[in-house]
């Protein structure tokens, strides 16, 4: 019992650890050979086969022990600006542990500003995805009688905020993942309202939610992951490239088109990453070549993506970037071919 108690204190200690620390400013440097190639092909062993998702996957699972869960929103906005949002519980049953909030607000992709709160006052349904933190609201998921899916997440601290609502344009999804699970609503319609520097501004763009569950061991049993999204209309890309170990990665991508959901066969997929700069003393990579001919669901891309700008964001054991980027390519289904020009976010975890 003592040492259960003992666990508990000292994975909460790091976590308010964590929450101290600040984002940390840029560093960058160009490598000298810019022309560094990393080339991920076919999925060592565990190919990721997501299921639909029900609106109770959503929910705090309660079921587990100790163990962090995130909720992440994004939007990209027709006005230039684009936010993520983020919710990470540290807990076992949804009522006691460490509650974080984390918003991020970018203009034509840079970050311009970070608001981030802690609280040991909260409570996770593990019916619903619904999250209240010191008493407020903060996240609501439901669906509508017509199966429409939405979410609306509230944030303020001082003079910024949000206030915005999500509906999903196409169906989630939800499975094992490496060490831990992950959901994902990869196209959603985001409305509502921004308060920045005390200014409120009306907003409305593109969205996308995942959740994750990762077990506090994850730094000691994986390497990281890179993964980004291609969001396109009525079509959708979720890429993903986990590093397991030096030896061991996998790499998957799903399309979404019109509302459903294809897993792309993994050894007709291609990853390059290319360009690659020093950052805070790490080497990352700036441009990503993905290539997918898969004849079997008739699915076909040639997509370049090319950052504008990136963040880290390092905590213990970890490093965290977010890209802002740019797609440009084509993606071509049974439906219809489709030229892409986008901006997205994509990001990298180093354990």
């Amino acid at each position: 019992m003592m040492f259960k108690v003992m666990k508990k204190f000292v994975g909460l200690a790091l976590v308010l650890i964590i929450t101290l620390l600040p984002a940390v400013p840029p560093e960058k440097d160009f490598v000298e050979n810019d022309m560094l190639i990393c080339k991920c092909e076919v999925p060592s062993g565990d190919d990721f086969a997501p299921e639909n998702m029900s609106i109770g996957d959503d929910a705090f699972h309660s079921k587990l022990p100790l163990h962090a869960e995130t909720w992440y929103f994004e939007g990209i906005f027709n006005n230039g600006y684009s936010m993520v949002f983020i919710i990470t519980l540290f807990s076992s049953d949804g009522n006691t542990g460490l509650a974080l909030e984390g918003l991020y607000i970018y203009r034509e992709g840079h970050l311009e500003i970070t608001e981030k709160k802690s609280s040991f006052s909260f409570n996770a349904s593990d019916e619903k995805p619904l999250i209240k933190i010191s008493g407020s609201t903060v996240m609501e998921g439901f669906v509508e009688r017509n199966e429409n899916l939405f979410y609306n997440i509230s944030f303020e601290a001082g003079e910024n905020g949000i206030e915005l609502h999500f509906i999903n344009q196409t169906r989630g999804w939800q499975g094992e993942m490496g060490a831990g699970w992950w959901l994902a609503v990869p196209e959603l319609h985001v409305t509502g309202k921004m308060r920045l520097n005390g200014s409120e501004t009306s907003v409305e763009g593109k969205g996308y939610h995942d959740h994750n569950i990762f077990s506090l061991l994850t730094p000691l049993t994986e390497r990281g992951y890179l993964d980004g999204k291609i969001l396109h209309g009525s079509v959708s890309i979720v890429w993903g490239y986990i590093m397991h170990s030096i030896w061991d990665t996998d790499a998957f991508a799903i399309l979404s088109e019109n509302g459903n959901y294809t897993v792309i066969s993994p050894e007709s997929m291609e990853i390059k990453f290319s360009s690659y700069i020093y950052d805070h003393g790490r080497k990352i990579p700036t441009e990503v070549f993905i290539s997918i001919n898969d004849n079997k669901n008739a699915i076909f891309a040639k997509l370049h993506i090319t950052s504008i700008d990136f963040h880290l964001i390092r905590l213990p054991f970890l490093r965290y970037w977010r890209y802002h980027v740019r797609v440009e390519g084509k993606i071509r289904t049974e439906e219809e071919d489709r030229n892409i020009d986008e901006i997205d976010i994509m990001e990298q975890m180093l354990y």
